[in-house]
């Protein structure tokens, strides 16, 4: 009876455990600033990842003793994901982002695109952007960030109960704040010229 009991339990420990693929994109709020009517274009990209962990590593939803039940994968590497965040954020705004051979180019580094429940859903981005002209020549840097703490001390959604889809939709959330942030900053979009 002891055996079946454990063989049970393994197989249902076994079962909550994974690998989720998902994606993550832009949702532009209704009063989202939209660009001046002689804004120029944009080329996004390149950005670097400075993460540290595999490219399409996302997050992690954890069990009682920290170890790792269910892992967030993204369907392409992460970078790509930021990079078509923003393209889909400026063109929101008005912005064409068409790759014309005068355009600016927004680019720059992700040092932190990352998600983990351990109790709480938790998001953390951290993004470094660069502006430069056609010539290639750097006119604005800064970092972006944001975090998210979701859900209550007392949850009983967590573990092998807690739901990869809501843990994604907070990390969505958090990149989208980042996102927003620099493309609302007046500096930035002097140095974009929209």
């Amino acid at each position: 009876m002891t055996r079946i009991l454990l063989a049970i339990l393994l197989a249902g420990a076994l079962a909550a455990c994974g690998t989720t693929n998902v994606g993550l994109k832009y949702s532009a709020a209704p009063t989202v600033a939209r660009a001046s009517i002689d804004a120029q274009p944009v080329r996004v990209g390149p950005f670097a990842d400075l993460r540290g962990e595999s490219a399409t590593w996302l997050g992690v939803i954890r069990g009682g003793f920290g170890n790792h039940l269910k892992t967030l994968e993204a369907d392409r590497p992460a970078v790509e994901l930021v990079q078509t965040v923003f393209a889909d954020a400026l063109r929101a705004r008005g912005v064409k982002t068409d790759g014309a051979a005068n355009a600016s180019r927004l680019g720059g580094a992700v040092r932190k695109l990352y998600c983990d429940q351990y109790v709480r859903r938790e998001a953390n981005v951290v993004i470094d952007l660069t502006v430069s002209d056609a010539q290639g020549q750097q006119r604005f840097a800064r970092t972006y960030e944001a975090n998210k703490v979701e859900g209550s001390a007392l949850a009983m959604d967590v573990g092998i109960f807690a739901s990869p889809e809501e843990l994604r939709a907070v990390l969505e959330r958090t990149l989208q704040e980042v996102v927003d942030k620099a493309l609302d900053d007046a500096e930035l979009r002097a140095a974009l010229r929209i």
